[in-house]
């Protein structure tokens, strides 16, 4: 994992809480064997994210790793910018996720009971 600055290390012993980040279990990214094991995977970010550039490192180990995975970097928005449904952003950051999981999890989807209404 790429290191981080003061303020990332804070971040990451608080994060971490006494596990050992080095652990496979733990922190997969750096162990090519645990992450060739990775279902596809979904990365959204964004370039005022603190978490920007470890998404972009483990997007490169993914791909390495011969794992299929998707990565999507929004312009100008910061950390969970998603959580605001009002965004024009995160409606499209929800299709982008619908898209991806119907791609891959195509057959797995049961349709669910809605009573009678509209879903």
């Amino acid at each position: 994992m790429p290191r981080p600055g003061a303020a990332g290390e804070l971040m990451r012993l608080a994060y971490f809480q006494g596990a050992d980040p080095r652990d496979p279990l733990v922190s997969p990214v750096d162990h090519p064997a645990v992450l060739a094991k990775f279902p596809p995977t979904l990365l959204v970010t964004a370039t005022r994210d603190m978490a920007m550039s470890s998404a972009l490192y483990t997007h490169r180990q993914l791909v390495k790793a011969g794992v299929a995975a998707d990565l999507q970097v929004w312009d100008g928005l910061q950390h969970f910018f998603f959580g605001d449904v009002d965004l024009p952003e995160s409606r499209e950051a929800y299709r982008v996720m619908v898209d991806f999981f119907d791609r891959h999890l195509e057959g797995a989807r049961q349709p669910r009971d809605t009573g009678g209404r509209r879903p």
